[in-house]
């Protein structure tokens, strides 16, 4: 059995500050300790697919201290192997085990996962990397990926963090390698990142939809490195949706807009399940 959740976007406002953040962490909190009971009471995988605990204009320190509920129910988890792959929100996690100098309790931390279940390999992604290919302007996974890690140091007083940053970006013109074509306000682009799947996926160049097509289009064996039989599995967008015969799914989110539920996934002999907890 494969449990996958997507973009849970824990500790994405500072105690006290939205009451419906604590109430959604609470709830992912109680999600594990179902799983723990049923799903995976015999042992199996959990993948979290990115964007599980949100570092963006965070202090990460404070955000991981917020988390300490659900990072005691993972370690908790016995017979578990724990999958973490790095979201958009959450891209510093794989820098973060390096500068402390020590081991995660995760089997995996990494852009992608793979997995077998039930004769059929299963790719995990995040999906930031499908809203590069969409992006009209440039498609340049290396400056999303630094500017994705700049937000997780922007820190809790940051402020306008997409201006900052791009002051600092601009010092180091490598930063553009690789970048050919670019809109006339570089630094609007960037800020527009940070607004949520309805405003930034449904603007004048309707990008989710371009993600959803991408994903599943089967050229996506060469920009993702997939087999053509592989299942493709990702989140990102917050919109949940299965296309079995395209063999790719969307998790959604973990009731985060547009998402109106709590939703996972399922994976057991091979079959793909979505699902909503409770």
């Amino acid at each position: 059995m494969i449990v996958v959740v997507s973009d849970v976007h824990l500790a994405e406002a500072p105690p006290g500050e939205d009451p419906k953040v604590r109430r959604d962490d609470q709830k992912f909190v109680e999600f594990l300790d179902y799983i723990a009971e049923n799903q995976l009471s015999s042992g199996g995988d959990l993948v979290l697919l990115g964007d599980i605990i949100d570092f963006w204009r965070r202090d990460f320190a404070k955000a991981l201290m917020e988390s300490d509920e659900v990072v005691s129910r993972l370690m908790s988890l016995s017979g578990v192997n724990i999958h973490y792959v790095v979201g958009n929100h959450d891209y510093y996690m794989l820098r973060l085990n390096k500068v402390l100098s020590t081991k995660f309790p995760f089997n995996t931390l990494d852009k992608t996962v793979q997995l077998s279940d039930g004769g059929k390999n299963f790719v995990f992604i995040h999906g930031y990397q499908l809203e590069v290919l969409s992006n009209p302007y440039y498609k340049s996974l290396t400056a999303y990926e630094r500017f994705a890690e700049g937000l997780c140091l922007a820190g809790d007083d940051a402020g306008d963090a997409a201006d900052k940053l791009w002051e600092t970006i601009e010092l180091s013109k490598s930063f553009l390698d690789g970048l050919r074509r670019l809109p006339t306000n570089v630094s609007g682009a960037l800020r527009s990142m940070m607004h949520g799947p309805n405003e930034r996926l449904e603007g004048a160049h309707k990008t989710g939809s371009t993600i959803e097509e991408l994903s599943r289009s089967r050229a996506r064996s060469i920009y993702l490195g997939m087999g053509k039989d592989d299942v493709l599995v990702f989140g990102h967008t917050h919109r949940p949706f299965y296309a079995s015969k395209d063999g790719v799914v969307n998790t959604g989110s973990w009731k985060k807009n547009p998402c109106k539920d709590y939703s996972y996934v399922e994976i057991e002999d091979g079959q793909v399940v979505p699902k909503t907890f409770p």
